[in-house]
């Protein structure tokens, strides 16, 4: 996680005059914060094709045909695609990359914000680049892409050209994975779901073998066992790889190709695993058409009717919270408690050091709140990003517009 220690959590109020930009542009995009709160930044149109990055009211150097994907990254700066001349590159705090190409996606960053990475084409070939680097060798086709914590990327890349139609050779398997460029020996027909350990030394994924069968591949080695379908793995250690296998109509999990949890379910997906790594947790179905989560193959005593999006662990593993919609309406429950928020909206979940805070932002009749463990500790606001709880878990910082003022504040738990 990135360092907050030396943040400002001593002044209880900044702010900084939002709406006003609207004035100054022909229009503002939806806004970025950086995580410390001290910057708030948007994608404005100048005129015609012209269009730049404002910052705290200021606004980079130069002007832009295009922008997009403006992402919050280390400190309090900020990145962008942008285009010129019909050409694109990576801008991080208004200076730009020195790689130009066609066009390039895909925005990565490791946890610390201090490497980043994209998927690029240029010249009708595709590779990734980190920190401006591009990969040495490019190839025909490129999706998936993914950044390890150590900066290492990866991606499925096609390394056999194929004439259009030819079905005969697209069944001997066209695509590989790519790691720092250079692509792992075997070949499949479909490959997706890239997943590094947190070392970035190990790596997995999922594969179509034939027209029916699926299987995972961890450091290009093949499992032994065949599926009707598999999701995402994830590495529980360097030494363990698990992931959801589909075995006659149920959903089960492994863990290096061999049965791992007893239970089988209708569905089973998005592992996550707690920081500390003693506990599994994932989304199932059980019954058919319900969905609640599964920790260490323990099903919650809750479900809900139409679907969880995420989970997420405290940092010592001892909370878990889960982002669920039911009858039509938005919610959180943590550790199998509903907080009954009834929301339109609900974001991402924070907590402190031992989990026993947590703190959401949630959108309800087009208003911004923040709730802190269940209680609404500021509402009335047009927009608020993340927030952030200090590190002796005593203070919660607050970043959002109210009445046209952005606000960072600090707020006592």
């Amino acid at each position: 996680m990135e360092e907050n220690t030396s943040w400002d959590w001593g002044t209880e109020l900044k702010e900084i005059p939002f709406d006003e930009w609207r004035t100054r542009f022909n229009w503002v995009q939806s806004p970025r914060v950086s995580r410390d709160g001290e910057r708030i930044a948007a994608i404005v149109n100048l005129d015609e094709m012209a269009f730049n990055v404002c910052v705290n009211g200021e606004v980079w150097e130069g002007e832009y045909e295009k922008i997009w994907s403006l992402t919050p990254v280390s400190g309090n700066g900020f990145a962008a695609f942008v285009a010129r001349d019909e050409e694109w590159t990576m801008a991080v705090n208004g200076q730009e990359w020195t790689q130009w190409c066609d066009f390039i996606w895909q925005m990565m960053k490791s946890p610390d914000g201090r490497t980043l990475g994209a998927a690029f084409q240029s010249d009708s070939e595709y590779g990734v680049m980190v920190n401006d680097m591009p990969w040495e060798h490019r190839y025909e086709n490129l999706t998936g892409a993914v950044m390890a914590a150590d900066g290492t990327s990866a991606a499925v890349v096609q390394v056999t050209s194929m004439p259009g139609a030819d079905v005969d050779a697209f069944k001997q398997g066209v695509f590989s994975v790519a790691r720092n460029g250079v692509p792992q020996d075997r070949r499949f027909l479909n490959i997706w779901d890239i997943s590094f350990d947190a070392s970035g030394r190990q790596i997995g994924y999922t594969v179509r073998t034939n027209r029916e069968a699926y299987t995972i591949v961890q450091n290009d080695t093949l499992w032994d066992n065949r599926f009707e379908s598999v999701w995402k793995p994830e590495f529980l250690d360097e030494n363990s790889l698990l992931a959801p296998v589909r075995v006659k109509g149920k959903w089960e999990l492994y863990k290096n190709d061999a049965p791992f949890w007893r239970n089988r379910y209708d569905q089973l997906w998005h592992l996550t695993l707690s920081p500390n790594g003693r506990d599994i947790a994932a989304i199932v179905s059980a019954p058919y058409g319900r969905w609640s989560v599964a920790v260490n193959d323990k099903v919650w005593p809750v479900s809900w009717d139409t679907m969880i999006s995420d989970i997420y662990f405290s940092e010592n593993g001892a909370t878990l919270a889960a982002v669920y919609k039911h009858k039509n309406v938005w919610d959180l429950a943590v550790n199998q408690t509903s907080w009954g928020m009834a929301a339109d909206m609900v974001f991402v979940p924070c907590f402190n050091a031992d989990g026993s805070v947590v703190a959401i932002v949630i959108q309800k009749q087009d208003q911004y709140q923040l709730v802190v463990n269940n209680r609404v500790a500021a509402s009335g606001f047009s927009f608020m990003a993340d927030p952030v709880i200090s590190p002796d878990g005593s203070m919660i910082l607050l970043k959002g517009i109210e009445n046209g003022i952005y606000k960072r504040r600090i707020i006592q738990v």
